[in-house]
């Protein structure tokens, strides 16, 4: 009878010393696996939500600009943190910012180059990659123009009067 308790007694630490290599190994090996893929997930998100609102806003500039009388369009803007949407009056493309965790890899959904320097990160990390692209516009349809998120939001693009294409 001795005997038969002292081995359910080991059953129960043996139980104890398996979990515990078990959670250690998913805290340690499993956990920064998911973590990476999540932060690179998200970098992916951030800059295509950016590109999608430059092409939103491209097409409604190229549609206002080869309208022939007045023109108002409304379209809604999402900014990740960082990221920043801009254009030139006189120059046909938009250009396009978004900033994303070295963390994750390079990125290759457009063009990457990392920064090292401190401070130039907006979410103060040490290093991070700074993504850029542009999307061209039909002739004339440029306009100045700059947003910067964190931002989602309503913009207008408007045709019409002497001012031209305007985006407020």
């Amino acid at each position: 009878m001795v005997l038969a308790l002292s081995r359910k007694g080991q059953v129960s630490i043996e139980f104890i010393l398996i979990i515990t290599i078990a959670l250690f190994y998913i805290t340690s090996v499993v956990w920064p696996i998911v973590l990476d893929s999540t932060n690179a997930a998200e970098d992916v998100k951030d800059i295509s939500d950016t590109k999608i609102s430059a092409m939103k806003l491209a097409n409604a500039l190229n549609e206002a600009e080869s309208s022939s009388g007045y023109m108002k369009k409304t379209i809604r803007v999402l900014l990740p943190f960082g990221a920043e949407i801009s254009g030139t009056a006189g120059v046909d493309e938009i250009s396009l910012i978004a900033y994303v965790d070295a963390g994750g890899g390079n990125p290759d959904e457009i063009n990457c180059t990392e920064i090292i320097a401190a401070g130039e990160c907006p979410n103060g990390a040490a290093t991070c990659y700074k993504c850029t692209s542009t999307i061209s516009l039909i002739s004339g349809a440029g306009t100045t123009f700059n947003i910067t998120g964190p931002i989602f939001k309503n913009f207008v693009v408007e045709k019409g009067g002497l001012a031209g294409v305007t985006v407020s």
